[in-house]
């Protein structure tokens, strides 16, 4: 994998940063890792920070990330993605919430945060 990442645990979720050019291989191998290690520790809720990644993704890719979320995280309660504000597109919070995934994109880290450790998910129509 390209993105450098850290792993971060955190009472009620797991915090984990990716830096590095952005790819859809290394997004891929990026949710394999999230999926084999909040499954190793029995996880429930993750935050994504993905501000120190660079370059975008193709709005097809992003709606294949979202897709691939709801698919291997399908585990976890809530999945928050934390981008710079010119990456916060939605396509892929739509394509996993489609999937019946609660990943929900943000650009504010102390929104994620907030919606992260909420105790209860507000009713949202996808």
């Amino acid at each position: 994998m390209a993105f450098s990442t850290q792993l971060t645990r955190f009472p009620g979720y797991v915090r984990v940063q990716a830096a590095g050019p952005n790819s859809i291989g290394d997004c891929v191998e990026l949710i394999s890792m999230i999926a084999r290690e909040t499954v190793y520790w029995s996880d429930r809720r993750v935050v994504v920070d993905l501000r120190q990644v660079d370059g975008e993704l193709t709005p097809t890719e992003q709606i294949f990330i979202g897709e691939l979320v709801a698919q291997d995280l399908a585990h976890l309660e809530r999945v928050a993605s934390v981008v710079p504000p010119r990456s916060l597109t939605r396509n892929s919070e739509r394509a996993a919430q489609e999937l019946g995934s609660q990943l929900r994109v943000f650009d504010d880290e102390s929104q994620a945060l907030a919606w992260i450790a909420a105790a209860e998910l507000p009713f949202r129509k996808p």
